[in-house]
């Protein structure tokens, strides 16, 4: 016999029973069948209570989330804009490491932001110009010049942004990023070297506040905001430092994503846990080499710095980098097993800098051109590398997605390879890599370096007798006093629209390693593949022989 209360019972068989889902509002409430009459039920009018009536049954709505309110520049030229810059410009920019930013982040906040709405719609309207026009003439149904309309509107939202919210610093990061890219796109490197400069006091303003990184990268963060400032953020803008004032001619920031000890040293993990964090690694040793080899050159660096000799910062940078890679190969022999095909390219590409960062470290070194002779193996390693990248459809479709890279790219690395590696075909091999790459990474342009480097070979093949376009036997090399040892480069005035002429001057030592430098300076008609001015090409191996022979 059950001692349960009755009205407990009742209750506890009450909300046992089936949500009712049609009937009046009253009925439905109290969990009763309802008789369903109009225009009241009978059962409340029976029982003395108010009905409720019916609601209307409420439709899915299949329309998509509505953007933000914003100034519409043209209905027929923004949303397939949008559409060019998550199809074919996210890509480009993202590369192999900045999906999450470009092709997740953006777009999330694009949806409800208009500030980063209309700057990528102002990226997409320049990258699509850029790459299919020529000399100043865009193409496509967009008029010119209606990115700078986004642009501005951008600007004016963002402002307005920050006015009505002054913690809108991960916007502000986002939206310098984006800045910098059209910079780049637009061909003005002097405003995106300015923008990055911009974007690092932000994010250093930002760490001021919410802390410095304590731990190795990619680890240990407090919040959502700071996981996207330190691992987003932060490596684009670390890229830029390191690409793009290259671009403009400018000093870099000793902007790192690691954490430093009290007297500003790096600080590495002792073990790498992904490909990620390695790379981030390698970026800051180049950006901590890079500073302080960059003082050696302009005479900037102060004491005690002023008496190390650019060869022991060579030598501690090449320790720094034989510790780093036994890291990443313990990293390789844990987890190749389990790569995908992305995760082996990401491993190639950082096998890529770290062989072009040795390369760059070893022309501090090099007291002759002939020394470069030995490191053939590595040379191949380069090749091998990068083949297999440009080769690859997933990453370049078709001919749209070669006219851009933000990427580290591959002009640097294939200097040692077009340039200073006088293996017959290796070196042939270098200048095709260049032929295939990226038409311009960031503001250069592969093809002007291929030109470059193969009238270096002419110059030097010719010097000893061979004919133009015969191919030496695969272990002849040339001789010392022949070698093109430096190169500079300077433009002469184009006409718009036409072709500009530089003027290119090689350097060598015909009496030998110790004697004067001699040169000679040719005309050069260098084609840009895009609309937009093309930075003057560098030898981004440094002009170092007058330093070593100040002298002659």
């Amino acid at each position: 016999m059950s001692l349960e209360d009755p009205v407990s019972k009742q209750k506890r068989t009450r909300l046992s029973k089936p949500k009712v889902r049609t009937g009046c509002k009253t009925c439905k409430t109290r969990r009763v069948k309802c008789d369903e009459g109009k225009p009241t039920c009978i059962r409340c009018a029976n029982a003395g209570r108010i009905c409720d009536g019916y609601a209307t049954p409420k439709q899915a709505s299949l329309l998509p989330r509505p953007l933000a309110p914003a100034p519409a520049v043209d209905d027929l030229i923004e949303p397939p804009a949008l559409e060019f810059f998550f199809i074919k410009t996210a890509p480009q920019l993202a590369g192999f490491f900045g999906g999450a930013f470009f092709q997740h982040s953006v777009l999330q906040q694009s949806l409800s932001e208009p500030a980063i709405r209309q700057a990528i719609a102002a990226i997409a309207l320049l990258h699509k110009q850029t790459a299919t026009g020529r000399h100043g003439m865009p193409q496509g149904n967009s008029p010119p010049n209606v990115h700078i309309k986004l642009y501005n509107r951008s600007i004016r939202a963002v402002l307005d942004k920050v006015a009505a919210s002054p913690n809108a610093t991960p916007l502000l990061a986002m939206i310098n990023v984006l800045f910098t890219c059209l910079e780049i796109i637009q061909g003005n490197a002097k405003a995106a070297a300015g923008h990055i400069t911009s974007g690092i006091k932000l994010l250093q303003a930002w760490r001021e506040k919410n802390g410095r990184p304590a731990a190795p990268w990619g680890r240990k963060y407090t919040s959502f905001e700071a996981r996207f400032m330190e691992t987003e953020v932060a490596p684009i803008l670390s890229l830029c430092n390191t690409n793009a004032v290259e671009c403009a001619g400018g000093h870099r920031n000793k902007f790192l994503l690691n954490p430093v000890d009290q007297h500003g040293a790096l600080l590495l993990a002792t073990r790498f846990e992904t490909l990620e964090e390695a790379r981030i690694g390698l970026i800051d040793m180049i950006t901590d080499a890079t500073c302080v080899c960059t003082g050696l050159d302009d005479g900037l660096v102060h004491r005690p710095l002023a008496d190390i000799d650019a060869v022991v910062v060579s030598k501690s940078v090449q320790q720094n980098l034989g510790r780093w890679q036994r890291n990443v190969d313990e990293l390789i022999r844990q987890q190749k097993c389990t790569w995908d095909t992305k995760e082996q390219q990401i491993a190639d590409v950082i096998s890529i800098v770290r062989l072009a960062t040795t390369f760059g470290v070893r022309a501090y070194e090099a007291q002759s051109e002939c020394e470069w002779d030995q490191h053939r193996a590595e040379y191949e390693d380069v090749i091998r590398f990068a083949d297999a990248l440009v080769s690859d459809r997933v990453r370049f479709p078709d001919e749209l997605s070669r006219t851009l890279s933000l990427d580290f790219g591959l002009i640097f690395p294939l200097h040692a390879v077009a340039w200073k590696c006088r293996w017959p075909r290796l070196r042939r091999q270098g200048l095709d890599l260049l032929r295939r790459s990226p038409r311009r990474e960031w503001l250069f342009e592969a093809e002007h370096y291929r030109a470059i480097f193969s009238r270096m070979m002419e110059i030097e093949e010719e010097s000893c007798g061979l004919a133009p376009g015969v191919r030496p036997d695969d272990d002849w090399v040339p001789p010392e006093h022949v070698r093109i040892c430096d190169f500079l480069v300077d433009v002469r005035y184009a006409p718009p629209g036409e072709i500009p002429i530089y003027q290119v001057t090689f350097f060598s030592r015909p009496q030998g390693i110790g004697g004067p430098l001699s040169s000679v300076t040719e005309e050069m008609r260098l084609e840009s593949s895009q609309a937009v001015e093309a930075a003057v090409p560098t030898n981004m191996f440094g002009r170092r022989m007058e330093r070593r022979h100040p002298g002659h």
